[in-house]
């Protein structure tokens, strides 16, 4: 048979490990041909956290000038957040920055007399806020509007716990790695003897939204939580043989 030959000539095929941090060697018996499978498992959860960044940006003469009228509404957007009892370990300085602006002067004409100079100065400060409280985050957005924030960016939902989750993913995630090397192993008239080597990688996306706010009132800002993913990717090296 094709197969019986197939699986003689693998017999002593010695299989390196996937990823650098694995170095044990697989040897297969006679008789065992190997089956490489990839599937993917993925369960869907009811998000209990979030994540919003919220800054304020401002501009002036002179960096001094800048950073200046910057800390003003900074310390406003800071009190906001403490005085809606969101914990410190909760709120993180996630970027403090003071770049110049330029312009460029080609009033001499031609390309090399171009030159570029500062017309100003850009104050940037930005907290990440992770809310532990959903019922509270449309109101809590409002809020940092209102402080003064004018630069937000998310929401990013996810887990609090992403363990059960994580769990259900990789269960789903070796079911279907398992009926798939079924399937093979059927259609070439074999059976799935063992387990050789099993490998995971994880997937996280993150959906970043940015909002922005017209008007010296803000509306109650609408979040909709939805359903965050937690996906396992598997690998897996099964050995066949014959029936």
């Amino acid at each position: 048979m094709r197969l019986a030959g197939l699986a003689a000539a693998l017999a002593l095929a010695v299989l390196p490990a996937v990823g650098a941090a694995q170095n044990v060697a697989i040897t297969l018996a006679p008789g065992e041909v190997l089956l490489k499978v990839e599937a993917e498992g993925e369960h869907l959860s009811r998000p209990d956290v979030m994540e919003i960044t919220a800054g304020v940006v401002t501009t002036g003469r002179s960096a001094k000038e800048a950073l200046s009228s910057n800390n003003v509404l900074a310390n406003r957007l800071l009190a906001e957040v403490r005085q809606n009892g969101i914990a410190p370990r909760d709120v993180q300085t996630s970027e403090l920055s003071v770049t110049p602006q330029f312009a460029s002067d080609d009033s001499d004409g031609g390309e090399e007399a171009r030159v570029r100079r500062i017309t100003g100065y850009v104050a940037r400060n930005r907290l990440r806020i992770h809310l532990r409280e959903l019922n509270r985050a449309s109101d809590i957005v409002s809020a940092l509007f209102e402080a003064g924030a004018n630069e937000v960016q998310g929401p990013s939902f996810g887990l609090s716990d992403e363990a059960p989750a994580l769990l259900a993913a990789r269960r789903a995630a070796v079911a279907a790695a398992r009926a798939e090397a079924d399937s093979y192993a059927d259609a070439l008239g074999m059976r799935v003897s063992r387990v050789l080597r099993v490998s995971e990688e994880r997937f996280e996306t993150e959906g970043a939204q940015y909002i922005t706010v017209t008007g010296s009132r803000v509306r109650p800002t609408p979040l909709e939580p939805g359903e965050v993913a937690t996906t396992v990717e598997v690998y897996i090296d099964y050995a066949m043989v014959p029936r």
